[in-house]
């Protein structure tokens, strides 16, 4: 992976015309700063997004992420036993998507084990 100079995410209402485009809530190592867009590593490659649809932070955050999807967003599982509903979590360490039962305040992560607080107050 190249230098990381930071950490970003999409806002949750941005929907930038990039591919691979970047998933809600999962944060992405900042390569490269220049001016109005800022480089992203995207699944191994790197994508740049405008940066005012992006927030940054010098470290990756160590919160689970909490999704809310639109009415009106696709969903590509709807109907399906990997369906994660209107509002998932995306964990901090390996940016899995967990399914939200209630409004838990801590969860553990099935793939990477990360155990960590939900960050509520983060949503849109």
């Amino acid at each position: 992976m190249p230098e990381t100079s930071a950490w970003a995410r999409l806002y949750a209402s941005a929907r930038p015309f990039c591919r691979p485009m970047p998933r809600a809530g999962a944060w992405y190592p900042v390569v490269r700063d220049i001016g109005e867009r800022v480089v992203l590593e995207v699944s191994s490659r790197r994508v740049a997004v405008p940066s005012n649809l992006l927030e940054r932070r010098d470290r990756r955050p160590d919160r689970f992420t909490v999704v809310r999807r639109g009415q009106s967003d696709p969903n590509p599982f709807a109907g399906t036993a990997d369906d994660l509903g209107r509002v998932y979590a995306v964990c901090p360490s390996c940016d899995e998507r967990t399914r939200l039962a209630g409004e838990p305040a801590m969860l553990r992560c099935r793939r990477c084990g990360h155990r960590g607080e939900v960050a509520w107050w983060e949503t849109g």
